[in-house]
C-alpha cells in the first residue's frame, strides 16, 4: 500500500470519534474566543450598568476595530476547515471500498446533504454521546440565554458552522425552506413560544439517533428515514410523473444527443466531486442548471423525460404559460419545499426576461436553491434572446434544439405510428418528410390519422387517411 494512502475507519464508531474530536476542537476555539470577549467587555466597561447591559452591546460594538460577530470567520481560517473535510472524505472513501458502512456519510449521500447539514447532525448527536458537549453548548449560548437545554440552538449551529455571512444566510434559508432534514423530519426544531427562530433547539429524531450510533449500520437502513412523496407538502402548480422514456426514443442531431447524455452523466457524478470534496473557494453545488432553447415540439420535454428515466427519478414539471403571474411566488415556494431531483420549467422566459414578473432577488434565490439540490433543473424557452444575459451567464449549459432535419422527420414519422397499427403499403414517406414539421406536429397528425382509420374501420391505415390528417393540420395552422 502506498505510504500516502489514507487510512480508512475500522467501523462506524471510529468514524464518529474522529468527527466528535473535530467538533470538540471547534468548540474549544469558540470557548477561548468567548472568554476573550468577556475580558474585553470588562476592559471597556465604565460602570456597573455597562456590564449589566453588555449582553446586547458586546456583539455590536467593535472592541478592536473589527465586527466581533465575524471575527471567527475570517478568510484565513477557511482553509484548515476545508483541508479537514478533504482528508476526512478520503478516509471515508477508503472505508467504503473496504465495505465498511458509515452511518452519517451514508445518510449524507442518500439525501444530498450539504456540509453544514451533515455537521448540524453531528452537533445534535454530540450531547447524546457525552454531556460534556451539552455543557459547552450552555456556556457558548451564554447565561442570558432563555433556553435552558442541553441541545444546540439554530443560532449556535449557524455561528459555529458557517464561515461567512453568505454561508450563514444560505444555511438559515435552507433550514426554513428546503432542507431534507426538515422535510423528512430527521431533526425537530423545538417550538419556543414568543421567541425567535434562532433560539429554537435542535433535536434528532429517535430512530435517526439509533441509526447514527449503530455498531454496524447497513445501506438499507437509510431508506427508513426517507418519507414517501405523499408525506411531503403537496404542490398545487407542479406536475409529477414517472418517465419510461429511453434514449432510443429521442430523435435529435447526434451532437445534441451526446450533450444531453453527458449532462445526465454529470448529474450522477457531480455530487461525488463537489459535495464530498470541498474545493477551495468552490461551494458545494451538486445541482446543475441548463437552459434549453427551441420551438415547441423539438424534443425538449422528451429529452428531460429520458434524463429522468436514466437517473431513476420522477420528473416534476410546470409550464409558466399556465400559471398566473400573481402565483409565481407561491410556485417558487412549492419548488423549494418539494426540492425535486429533476425539474422542468417550461416557458421560463416569464422568469428570465429583462422585465420579468418576479424580482431578480427571487430568481437568484431560486437558482441558488436548485444548485443545492442534487439533480438537474431544465429551463425551457422558445428563443434565446428572450432570456436576459445575466441569467444566460449563470447557466451550466445552454443547448439549442433545432427543427428536425428531413432524415429526422422520416424517423419521427416511422417511429410514431404504433407497431400494432397495420399501415398500407403505398404510404409515401418521401412526401411526408417534405413539410418542415416538429416532432409534436407529427405526433398530432398521426393521432388524427388513427382516429380517421378507426372511424372508417378499414383493414389498414391508408395513405388517404394520412393525407387527410395532414391537410387538416395544415388548415388549422393557416386558420
Amino acid at each position: 500500500m502506498s505510504s500516502d494512502q489514507p487510512e480508512g475507519f475500522a467501523d462506524n464508531w471510529a468514524y464518529l470519534k474522529t468527527e466528535l474530536n473535530w467538533l470538540e476542537r471547534v468548540l474549544m476555539v469558540a470557548v477561548a474566543r468567548h472568554r476573550k470577549e468577556i475580558k474585553e467587555v470588562d476592559r471597556v466597561s465604565q460602570s456597573r450598568a455597562d456590564k449589566v447591559t453588555s449582553h446586547w452591546w458586546k456583539g455590536i460594538v467593535a472592541l478592536e476595530g473589527d465586527i466581533f460577530y465575524d471575527e471567527h470567520r475570517k478568510p484565513n481560517q477557511a482553509n484548515p476547515i476545508k483541508n479537514y473535510q478533504q482528508q476526512l472524505e478520503a478516509r471515508i472513501q477508503v472505508s467504503l471500498q473496504r465495505g465498511v458502512v458509515l452511518a452519517l456519510p451514508a445518510l449524507r449521500d442518500r439525501l444530498g446533504l450539504t456540509v453544514f447539514e451533515k455537521n448540524l447532525l453531528l452537533m445534535s448527536l454530540a450531547p447524546e454521546v457525552n454531556r460534556r458537549y451539552a455543557q459547552l453548548y450552555r456556556y457558548l449560548k451564554g447565561d442570558d440565554s432563555p433556553i435552558k437545554t442541553d441541545l444546540p440552538t439554530v443560532d449556535l449551529a449557524l455561528r459555529l458552522l458557517c464561515r461567512n455571512d453568505t454561508e450563514w444566510r444560505i444555511a438559515r434559508s435552507r433550514l426554513v425552506t428546503s432542507s431534507p432534514l426538515i422535510q423528512h423530519q430527521l431533526v425537530q426544531l423545538l417550538p419556543c413560544p414568543a421567541d425567535t427562530f434562532l433560539n429554537q433547539p435542535i433535536k434528532l429524531a429517535e430512530p435517526l439517533l439509533d441509526y447514527l450510533l449503530a455498531d454496524q449500520p447497513s445501506p438499507p437502513d437509510v431508506d427508513r428515514f426517507i418519507l414517501p412523496p405523499q408525506s411531503l407538502p403537496q404542490a398545487k402548480h407542479l406536475t409529477l410523473q414517472t418517465s419510461s422514456t429511453r434514449w432510443e426514443e429521442v430523435i435529435l442531431p447526434k451532437a445534441l444527443l451526446l450533450d444531453l447524455k453527458q449532462l445526465a452523466e454529470r448529474a450522477q457524478q457531480r455530487p461525488l466531486l463537489e459535495d464530498r470534496f470541498q474545493l477551495d473557494n468552490h461551494p458545494s453545488r451538486p445541482g446543475q442548471i441548463a437552459l434549453w432553447v427551441g420551438p415547441p415540439g423539438t424534443g425538449k420535454t422528451l429529452s428531460v423525460k429520458a434524463i429522468a428515466h436514466m437517473l431513476g427519478y420522477p420528473l416534476m414539471s410546470v409550464d409558466l404559460n399556465r400559471v398566473k403571474p400573481l402565483d409565481f411566488p407561491n410556485l417558487l415556494a412549492e419548488i423549494q419545499v418539494q426540492a425535486p431531483t429533476v425539474l422542468l420549467v417550461k416557458s421560463a422566459q416569464h422568469w428570465l426576461r429583462r422585465s420579468a414578473a418576479v424580482s431578480t432577488a427571487e430568481i437568484n434565490q431560486f437558482l441558488a436553491q436548485r444548485r443545492r439540490v442534487t439533480g438537474i433543473t431544465v429551463l425551457s424557452v422558445p428563443l434565446r434572446p428572450a432570456v436576459a444575459i445575466q441569467w444566460q451567464k449563470q447557466m451550466d449549459q445552454i443547448l439549442e434544439f433545432p427543427l428536425p432535419s428531413r432524415s429526422d422527420r422520416l424517423q419521427l414519422w416511422q417511429n410514431t405510428f404504433p407497431a400494432q397499427v397495420p399501415l398500407a403499403d403505398d404510404i409515401d414517406w418521401a412526401i411526408l418528410t417534405k413539410p418542415k414539421l416538429t416532432g409534436a406536429e407529427i405526433v398530432a397528425i398521426v393521432q388524427s390519422a388513427m382516429i380517421l382509420w378507426q372511424i372508417a374501420d378499414t383493414a389498414k391505415l391508408t395513405w388517404e387517411q394520412v393525407l387527410a390528417a395532414l391537410a387538416q393540420h395544415q388548415s388549422s395552422k393557416q386558420g
